[in-house]
Formats: C-alpha cells, structure tokens, sequence
C-alpha cells in the first residue's frame, strides 16, 4: 500500500495544476541543489566563454566551441539562479516551479545538443581544422605585390 501511495504522490506532484502552482514558501530543501548546479553552470559558462583563447592554446576550432557553449551554459545558470532567487524572496511570479522545470530542461538541452555535437560533427570540423593548419604552414599565403606608389623614371 506504500507503494501506491508514494506513485500517488509522485504522480500529483507532476500534474499541470502542481507545476502551475506558485507557493510563496520554498518547502523543499531540493532547490538548494538546483541552485548549486546553476551556479556551477553559470561559472563554467562564464569561464569557458571569457577564456576560451586561453583556454583553447591557439586552437581556432576549440576556442569556438568554448565560446560558443560557455555562452549558452553562462545564460542557463545565470536564468535559474534568478529564478531561485525569485522563490526564494518570495515574489510571485507565474510560476516558479514551472520556471525552474523549464530552466532544468534548458540545462539539459544544452548538455544533449555539445554530445552530441561532439560524436557527430567534432570529427569532420577537427580533420578539416587539421588540414587548413597543415596547409597553412607547408603552403604560406602568398605576399600581396607592392604597390608602386611612385610613377616609374623615365630615361632620357
């Protein structure tokens, strides 16, 4: 019988009426570690996006990546912290629950969309990356011609 009421809970806990619903008090001690994971994105983005040429070592194609997802990650946790933030003090809002659902969502969207990117497109972007770096120190761009700035002399 405690098995169907924990499914009863659970199953009420994730209906449309309960994400909707905006309690003023924070009761669970959950959101503690929702906020810890977006801080630890919000860091992470902040650090992979402002630092990805460090970071990166010269690697043009890494240092993308780098910005590009440290972006991505940087607003995420910035966004549910704010949203944490809000439950926390109190202010009513739409829906805090349902904020932070869709924040967790978000998170993971993003973590899904860098695997993968990572198994299917990093191999092809590395090898093509590899061969322009090759090409770029066996065959150096050419010198553009200088440009006679002084009509030439005349013989007399």
């Amino acid at each position: 019988m405690e098995f169907f009421d924990a499914v009863a809970d659970l199953a009420s806990r994730i209906s449309p009426g309960w994400l909707f619903e905006d309690p003023q008090r924070a009761r669970s001690v959950g959101y503690i570690g929702v906020l810890v994971l977006f801080v630890a994105a919000f860091v992470a983005g902040l650090v992979l996006a402002l630092g990805s040429k460090r970071l990166s070592k010269g690697n043009r194609l890494h240092a993308r990546i780098m910005e590009r997802y440290g972006a991505w990650l940087g607003w995420v946790g910035g966004v549910g912290m704010l949203v944490i933030a809000l439950r926390y003090a109190d202010i009513v809002l739409f829906s805090k629950r349902l904020w932070t659902a869709l924040n967790l969502l978000a998170l993971i969207i993003v973590l899904v969309h860098f695997a993968m990117y990572w198994f299917k497109q990093y191999p092809l972007q590395l090898a093509e990356y590899k061969e322009e770096e090759r090409r770029r120190k066996h065959f150096p761009a050419p010198q553009p011609k200088r440009s006679q700035s002084r009509p030439a002399r005349r013989r007399r």
